[in-house]
């Protein structure tokens, strides 16, 4: 797994880097090449489908990641906040689809989770498809990378904010990452002066593969609690590795809760910038 040069990580405390490289070499190391949509049954399940969906979710993490990195190794700062921001989206979808699902598993409705796992593979952004949008299918963006900092990250909602503001090509917020405007001249500002303000930016982005890794396990709890139509005992080696993840990573949070997420400038009145 290609991975930062320190030497191009500002001062600051970062944990949990090293945690995240090492669960991205497992999700390389682990990938599939092929998958039996019928488990063997003859018939398509839903929980073939649901690892596909899973597969397609994994590999666009590494590549954004390794586009992530790669790029910021080479002091492409632009490059690197668009693939966090990317990423950022790609994991909170997922995120969004397996909380839904768990909840429709609650209930005993499968067909609402085939129908969950039917949208959120095969939604698009045109066509007659985006038109006819069914229940089911995936919030705006905006709703579900919120709603996955509020679970995952509380109180750290500016961070959206934060991603927005340096991913996006609006105007006031380029200019200013691209030079200072003073009177008649617009000088071009080095990427060193700007690199201390996004990096944390692009470190949220990566500590999110974090709740990614440590939900593999969810995912295939909920895949056996679909195949036997109710909950694990709790010796089932499943359930008894899920606590174990919670108590290696208590605290964890709290830690993260400490940290700043990068500087946020506030809204004017009137929702101007």
């Amino acid at each position: 797994m290609l991975w930062f040069d320190r030497r191009r990580i500002p001062e600051g405390r970062w944990p949990f880097l090293n945690v995240v490289r090492s669960g991205l070499r497992e999700i390389e190391e682990a990938s599939v090449k092929r998958l039996d949509l019928t488990e063997g049954t003859g018939t398509v399940l839903i929980t073939g489908c649901m690892q596909v969906y899973r597969q397609a979710v994994l590999r666009r993490t590494l590549d954004l990641a390794r586009a992530t990195v790669v790029a910021w190794n080479a002091g492409s700062q632009i490059g690197a906040i668009v693939c966090s921001r990317a990423l950022l989206e790609t994991i909170a979808t997922f995120q969004s689809f397996l909380t839904r699902a768990e909840a429709a598993a609650g209930k005993h409705d499968w067909r609402t989770i085939g129908n969950l796992v039917d949208a959120y593979a095969f939604s698009t952004m045109s066509g007659p498809k985006k038109r006819a949008k069914a229940t089911e299918c995936p919030p705006r963006i905006k709703e579900i990378v919120v709603g996955f900092i509020k679970a995952t990250q509380p109180g750290k909602e500016q961070f959206w904010e934060q991603i927005c503001d340096e991913a996006h090509p609006n105007g006031e917020r380029m200019l200013r990452l691209a030079g200072d405007l003073r009177g008649d001249f617009y000088d071009a500002r080095p990427a060193s002066d700007t690199e201390p303000h996004i990096f944390p930016a692009v470190f949220n982005c990566l500590y999110s593969c974090c709740w990614l890794i440590a939900s593999e396990v969810d995912f295939d709890i909920l895949l056996e609690h679909i195949r036997f139509g109710g909950d694990l005992s709790p010796d089932h080696e499943l359930i008894v590795k899920r606590n174990l993840i919670d108590s290696v990573t208590k605290g964890a949070a709290d830690e993260l809760r400490s940290m700043h997420a990068g500087p946020v400038r506030k809204r004017r009145p009137g929702g101007s910038r």
